[in-house]
């Protein structure tokens, strides 16, 4: 048989469930901040950065599509041979040479269509889409 309890008693016992509900509480909000922060970061860090190796005399993949914001970067995978980016229609931007195991990068932000050859391989062809 249950001995009845105090008013007193009861009142500390109502406090102490309370404030552990409220660090429950209080420990799911961090739990589900650093969730949300760490799958944030995992989703730009996806989006952010796309790569183009160069291999082969060949830009890979020759044709690229992005969203804006992303930035692009160029790895040299050659064993000799510098290269550049060249975009001929933005009124000849290039990059400076880069040698083998160098990269160059450039961010993408509006939308369209940027063709580009490498500087002194003009055969050498590649595009960045950016869509919306």
């Amino acid at each position: 048989m249950q001995q009845p309890t105090s008013p007193q008693q009861s009142n500390s016992e109502a406090a102490g469930c309370t404030a552990v509900r409220s660090a429950h509480r209080r420990a799911l909000r961090w739990l589900t901040a650093i969730g949300a922060v760490t799958l944030a970061t995992a989703l730009l860090a996806d989006v952010e950065t796309a790569e183009v190796e160069i291999r082969g005399s060949q830009f890979i993949p020759a044709t690229l599509t992005v969203v804006p914001g992303t930035t692009v970067r160029w790895t040299n995978a050659e064993k000799r041979t510098s290269h550049s980016i060249l975009f001929p229609e933005e009124g000849g931007l290039e990059s400076e040479r880069f040698f083998p195991g160098e990269s160059w990068q450039r961010r993408f932000e509006r939308p369209g269509r940027y063709r580009y050859t490498c500087g002194p391989h003009p055969e050498m062809h590649g595009e960045v889409i950016v869509t919306e």
